[in-house]
């Protein structure tokens, strides 16, 4: 799948790995029984936008309704080759990772895979039996990629 890499902060992004780390978690994805499974290989393409706090908040406020910058938010495309974007918040990723003690790059990954599924039409906030397994699915595709190499 084709990634498009949209940086809207200071940091720098290397759309290789970032690439590389995607194609791990699509494969990962592939080896588990998914609704909207075929999705994850009959669309050629998702994108990833960085964004700065200020940015992040004023989306999450206009979409959810939540006064407060997030991790990551999921559009469904209207594009009929595309998967989707995810808008991922670099400093919201930082502050979760030390919280958790561990790098930027695990957060990234883990937020990537949670996108993913929230593309794919799994949503955490329904009931407490789709929380359970979103994240039951998350938890373990992440367990077979936490391995990757640095994304940063």
């Amino acid at each position: 799948m084709k990634i498009t890499v949209v940086n809207q902060t200071d940091d720098k992004i290397n759309s290789k790995r970032l690439s590389h780390a995607l194609s791990e978690v699509l494969e990962s994805l592939q080896q588990k029984k998914l609704r909207n499974k075929k999705n994850l290989t009959e669309k050629k393409e998702i994108t990833f936008v960085f964004l700065p706090t200020d940015q992040m908040k004023a989306i999450n406020t206009q979409y959810r309704g939540k006064k407060k910058p997030t991790d990551v938010l999921s559009f469904a495309s209207v594009e009929p080759d595309s998967l989707g974007e995810l808008l991922f918040c670099l400093p919201v990723l930082k502050k979760q990772a030390k919280l958790q003690k561990h790098s930027l790059d695990h957060e990234l990954l883990y937020m990537m895979i949670h996108g993913v599924l929230h593309l794919l039409g799994y949503d955490h906030e329904v009931s407490k039996k789709e929380e359970k397994l979103m994240f039951q699915i998350q938890d373990s595709c992440f367990e077979h990629v936490r391995h990757l190499p640095r994304i940063f």
